[in-house]
Order: structure tokens, then C-alpha cells, then sequence
């Protein structure tokens, strides 16, 4: 059985525990007035043949989608993120408004220094994982619902990861970082770095802000004609050496 077989019957099952939740579990973990209990967002490998080439395995995992406004709005039941990037990989262009697809893959290109080749093509190449399977509004607000959500499928959440297999996880957002989430998932801290053991491994977890956030008091790699993109990257070299990563 592939990953994304295996991926797709974990789905089944989060489903189905979504689909009986209590109503006193719902008033905490949902945020969003069109988010309906039955929603659910597939994500995980993109393309698990492009995933199972690159030499590492990198895991990106943020809060949620903004579904309150875009799926959930328009009567969608069930979305699949993988689809938004294989999109991005075809066509080049990012229509998202946020840009996320095309600054998540500079910032692959980056940590597993592949900076020279175009962005879109890199876009196939990872694993992208959303917290909170049901989505959001486009702001987390103060995150709570997104650590009760977390509390409530952390089995869920933790097997998906396990699945995937990583060698590195960059998690992007501060806030739900700052909020305890990686512990929730059995993070261990060593000084100022979290890991997460995965399948007898201790992962690196590198925190990034979220991917729209401009206004970071950092110096832009000098190589990236994005000034945005640079900030991102030099983030990232930052937290890369904090871990004494280096790719080759």
C-alpha cells in the first residue's frame, strides 16, 4: 500500500470521528459561520513519486484553510489542498492572494537548496498538512479552536505525520506554535529547538511565520528579487543554522 493510499483511509476514519463529535466539542473547535461539522480538507503527499525522489522529506504544516469563506461558503463538503499545488506545477501562476503557494515553494527551494530551479516545478516535490481538517475564517483570531481541535484528533494528526514520514517539518505560523501545539503532539524541546519523534526519529521543527506576513524587521537574502521571499528565506537560514542544518 502506497502513502497516499494509506493517507486516504486514515481520512475515512477523521471523517467519521468528525461526523460524531459532540455539540459541546464543536462550540470549541469550530470557528467560522459557514463551517459545518461533515467539512472536511484532504491534504498530505502531493505527488508521492516526486515525494519519494527528493532526498528530504520536508513536512509543511500550518493552521488551516481559509474555508469559512471559499468551500464551506459555496456548499463544498470535502476540499483537497494537494490539488491547489498540482495546479500551481502546471500553470506557474499563484492566483492566491497571499501567494502561499509560490513563497512555501521558494522556501523549499531554499532548505533543500534547490534555489535555481523555477518555483512552480517545485511545487509537487513536499507534504503540506493543515491542523484543523475543517478549516477557518481567514483569520485564526486568539487560535483557540485550533488548539481544542488539535486536542480532540491529535491521534489523527499524529498518525498522518508518522505516515509521511519526514525528515524535517517546517511549521508555518507563530502563533499556533507559540500556542503549545507542538507539544499537544508530543514535541520534546532541546534548548530553544523542538523535535517531533516520528517513527523513531526526532524531526527538526523550524518555525516560520505565516507566509503572507511582510513586515518582519529581518534583511532579505540578497539573491531573491522578491523582497518578501527573501525575508522568508532568511528566516529559514536562521532557523536551519539554529539546528546546525545544512543540504548539500
Amino acid at each position: 500500500m502506497g502513502k497516499i493510499e494509506e493517507l486516504n483511509r486514515l481520512f475515512i476514519e477523521w471523517e467519521n470521528a468528525q461526523s460524531v463529535e459532540s455539540e459541546e466539542s464543536l462550540s470549541l473547535t469550530i470557528n467560522g459561520k459557514n463551517i459545518r461539522k461533515d467539512f472536511f480538507e484532504i491534504d498530505g503527499i502531493i505527488d508521492e513519486d516526486a515525494f519519494e525522489k527528493e532526498e528530504i522529506k520536508v513536512l509543511f504544516v500550518s493552521a488551516e484553510a481559509n474555508c469559512d469563506e471559499y468551500g464551506a461558503a459555496k456548499g463544498v463538503s470535502k476540499t483537497d489542498y494537494k490539488k491547489d499545488y498540482i495546479e500551481y506545477y502546471k500553470t506557474g501562476y499563484d492566483s492566491w492572494r497571499g501567494k502561499m503557494r509560490e513563497r512555501i515553494c521558494a522556501l523549499y527551494g531554499f532548505i533543500t537548496n534547490q534555489k535555481d530551479k523555477e518555483l512552480h516545478l517545485l511545487a509537487n516535490k513536499f507534504a503540506v498538512l493543515d491542523l484543523n481538517k475543517r478549516g477557518g475564517r481567514s483569520q485564526i483570531d486568539n487560535g483557540l479552536h485550533i488548539v481544542e481541535y488539535t486536542k480532540v484528533y491529535k491521534h489523527f494528526i499524529r498518525k498522518e505525520i508518522k505516515i509521511i514520514d519526514p525528515d524535517l517539518i517546517v511549521w508555518i505560523g507563530n502563533n499556533i506554535y507559540n500556542l503549545g501545539i507542538p507539544e499537544l503532539l508530543g514535541s520534546i524541546s532541546r534548548g530553544m529547538n523542538k523535535y517531533l519523534l516520528v517513527n523513531g526519529k526526532e524531526i527538526p521543527i523550524l518555525r516560520m511565520w505565516q507566509t503572507s506576513y511582510y513586515q518582519a524587521k529581518i534583511e532579505p537574502l540578497p539573491e531573491y528579487k522578491n523582497r518578501i521571499i527573501g525575508k522568508l528565506c532568511a528566516k529559514a537560514k536562521m532557523e536551519m543554522e539554529r539546528f546546525h542544518i545544512e543540504f548539500e
